[in-house]
């Protein structure tokens, strides 16, 4: 067995990860490490490369000819593969390198109109269309995953996975975490919790998944808190998440146009056929109820700016206070665990599994293995 004596978020510049190399490291958080990257047969043109900590599995060139198709609101996919050994590494993804701001950061820093905010709502929701139209899904959508362009100001989508192709698995490693599930769909989040502990099953995504993962994502634009705190106790969330609606955008905020606030809450609604049918639907619902109100409150900005000593440089918006979430009585969500029969366990010792590369020795043990909710999504 051989092992990798560099870690896959260690890596410095001029390492060579196939025909990328190695400029800056971008960022690094518990499941890998992103870069800035070069084609050594290009070079001049910066590129992002993502790696992961683990091996991925599943077939992958499948779904890369879909994600390479060009869109100007979704990230252009160049490659993919495994580091060191194209058959035992660690899985990584090469994309455009997207100049600038993530949308937590541009939202701080414009603090967008409602006008601006239905624009770019606008042009994430066709992006999905052209995504969902390549029989993929994105199964990420959250403000950490867009970025808004230097150039046009255009909202970019990233971190696209293979959620078309439901034998590939995600790089997602550990069980997700609250502040991800917040952008999750009731029934998905349902689908967890009926099927934990199931072998080989997996959640099939719709597009009312990334519709309401949008949805959550404008919530937390015009709000600037998710629908549901990630403070919550697992439990009580999963329960506010499957059952119980959010308040109202305008309770939170009272800037927000009563049209646009509706319109939010039926991306949010628990059944997934009340949610627009696609992302071409959501945008003429939106331009609809725009045109009906008063242009002057959907010019206005969506938070009050912070009076500072130090002008517009150092001002910041105000967010509104979070609403607050009681652990009130209500139903009980039970935690359903399956078990394999002792036939189907005598199935598996009998039966060789395939030979998979292990990450090197100096990793937790943890992160060897997958969360059961992450090998259903």
């Amino acid at each position: 067995m051989v092992f990798s004596p560099i870690r896959p978020d260690e890596l410095t510049p001029g390492t060579l990860v196939g025909n990328w190399r190695i400029l800056q490291q971008l960022g690094r958080w518990g499941h890998g490490a992103i870069y800035r990257v070069e084609d050594v047969r290009n070079p001049g043109h910066p590129l992002a490369l993502k790696m992961s900590l683990r091996e991925s599995e599943g077939h992958f060139d499948e779904w890369t000819a879909r994600l390479k198709a060009s869109h100007p609101n979704v990230v252009r996919l160049h490659a993919c593969g495994r580091w060191p050994r194209s058959r035992e590494g660690f899985f990584f993804v090469v994309r455009d390198y997207i100049r600038g701001q993530a949308l937590p950061g541009w939202a701080e820093k414009v603090n967008p109109t409602f006008l601006q905010v239905v624009a770019l709502m606008s042009r994430l929701a066709f992006a999905i269309d052209h995504i969902h139209g390549g029989d993929t899904w994105h199964r990420d959508i959250r403000p950490d995953n867009i970025r808004v362009r230097d150039e046009d100001g255009e909202p970019v989508l990233l971190d696209l996975r293979a959620g078309g192709n439901e034998g590939a698995d995600t790089l997602t490693q550990m069980p997700l975490p609250p502040e991800t599930l917040v952008f999750r769909s009731p029934e998905a989040l349902r689908f967890l919790r009926v099927n934990w502990g199931r072998r080989g099953l997996r959640y099939y995504f719709r597009p009312s998944d990334d519709l309401y993962a949008l949805g959550a994502t404008a919530y937390w634009l015009v709000t600037g808190h998710s629908p549901f705190s990630p403070s919550l106790s697992l439990d009580q969330l999963h329960r506010e998440a499957e059952l119980r609606m959010p308040p109202a955008p305008w309770e939170i905020n009272p800037r927000v146009p009563r049209g646009l606030g509706t319109v939010i809450l039926r991306l949010l609604s628990k059944i997934p056929d009340e949610r627009p049918r696609s992302g071409g639907a959501l945008s003429a619902e939106l331009m609809a109820t725009m045109s009906a109100g008063n242009r002057m409150v959907w010019a206005s900005r969506a938070f009050a700016w912070e009076q500072s000593e130090g002008g517009q440089a150092s001002r910041r918006i105000l967010v509104p206070e979070p609403p607050r979430f009681y652990s009130v009585d209500g139903p009980r969500l039970p935690q359903v665990v399956h078990f394999n029969p002792p036939a189907n366990r005598a199935a598996q010792l009998t039966t060789p599994s395939p030979r998979r590369a292990r990450p090197p020795r100096h990793l937790d043990e943890s992160q060897e293995l997958m969360g059961p909710w992450s090998r259903m999504m």
